[in-house]
């Protein structure tokens, strides 16, 4: 299996969660922006039936769908990488079991990124080799719709339950319990680590684990260390995106047209505190993207911490600078990360080969019925 079947691959997955994503978090702002000028969240439901008392002019009960719409949405979004990983190579019976699974994983087992991202290859290839099955002419018709799909989610069920949730699960869990253990040392290094961590993969399984360990402690302790932690991690995962655009205005003569655009659009992105938009950018520089965003994240997180800025939510990007106990630190850290990480990549990056600036293949994602 060549690596640039790999990286294809990859970036088809990237592709199907990067819209998930986007609308799930920007769904979270918009909530968090009204929640701060005092609407509340309601609960409409009715005789035991959720959503079936929503009232349509109804902000409160608006409110409440949109962050139903935001905790689901980053779930959904490893069930859609799952799918896409598992499209690419298998074509479009892929999609179904890549859905279920990548939806398991990125929600209720906490395998997360790399649960999803290795489900769909294994999916993907078990329906690949399904697909070169000699059936007979009767049941050829109902090989995509029915014998792939139930026999090949059924087959992965077996291997994700059975062989590799267990380990993926462990691994990330033990890596939490390591992250809330530093707390106790320096704050500085506390919050350099969680913003490292959220810097390192982009939404990936490394920087969901610090995220989740900054929740626990903003459990443990929300009016000390712990509120502290959920600014590191709103802010470490701020900064790669906005840092990455920042790098396209700097040196946009690095950067493909195509590049750019992408680029500026991960302002408003990492504004909202959403880091999976420099995902399609770790794919294609790797070491450059990734080292610059860990240096850039920790050195924002760990200012945020020292300086014992307390932000009592946990999402939210700029609009819920404004519940901190001093935003312009806030602000400050933020920026100064931003501008380190865009600054360091654009001194780092490489000009762009004469290849590259060809405009690249659209996927068409379009599912003819």
């Amino acid at each position: 299996m060549k690596f640039a079947n790999i990286r294809k691959h990859i970036m088809t997955g990237i592709s199907f969660l990067i819209p998930m994503v986007v609308m799930a978090g920007i769904m979270g702002a918009i909530q968090k922006a009204f929640s701060w000028n005092g609407v509340p969240l309601s609960e409409p439901t009715v005789s035991g039936l959720a959503y079936s008392g929503y009232k349509i002019f109804s902000i409160t009960d608006y409110m409440h769908m949109l962050q139903e719409l935001n905790g689901n949405g980053f779930n959904w979004a490893y069930a859609f990488l799952c799918a896409g990983i598992a499209y690419s190579i298998g074509d479009r019976p892929g999609i179904v079991p890549g859905f279920a699974i990548g939806y398991y994983a990125g929600g209720p087992t906490k395998t997360g990124f790399v649960g999803a991202m290795i489900m769909g290859f294994i999916i993907g290839y078990i329906v690949k080799w399904m697909k070169s099955w000699k059936m007979p002419k009767a049941l050829q018709g109902l090989m995509p719709v029915l014998i792939i799909p139930v026999l090949s989610t059924a087959l992965a069920t077996w291997l994700f339950f059975g062989i590799f949730m267990g380990p993926i699960s462990s691994l990330m869990i033990a890596f939490q319990n390591w992250i809330q253990s530093l707390a106790s040392g320096s704050l500085f290094v506390v919050g350099a680590v969680i913003g490292a961590c959220m810097g390192f993969d982009m939404g990936g399984p490394v920087n969901k684990t610090a995220s989740m360990a900054a929740n626990a402690l903003y459990a443990d302790a929300p009016d000390g260390i712990g509120g502290c932690a959920e600014t590191a991690k709103i802010i470490g995962g701020m900064t790669p995106a906005i840092g990455m655009g920042l790098a396209a205005i700097i040196a946009p003569k690095k950067f493909t047209e195509q590049q750019k655009n992408a680029a500026y659009t991960c302002i408003p992105m990492g504004l909202c505190f959403i880091t999976e938009g420099v995902l399609p950018f770790v794919a294609e520089d790797p070491v450059r993207v990734i080292g610059s965003s860990m240096l850039g994240s920790a050195i924002a997180s760990g200012l945020a911490m020292v300086w014992g800025v307390n932000t009592p939510a946990a999402h939210g990007g700029v609009l819920v600078a404004p519940l901190s106990n001093n935003i312009g630190l806030w602000l400050l850290a933020c920026a100064i990360g931003s501008v380190i990480t865009g600054v360091l990549y654009a001194v780092l990056k490489k000009k762009p080969e004469e290849e590259e600036v060809k405009e690249e293949e659209v996927v068409d994602l379009d599912i003819d019925l």
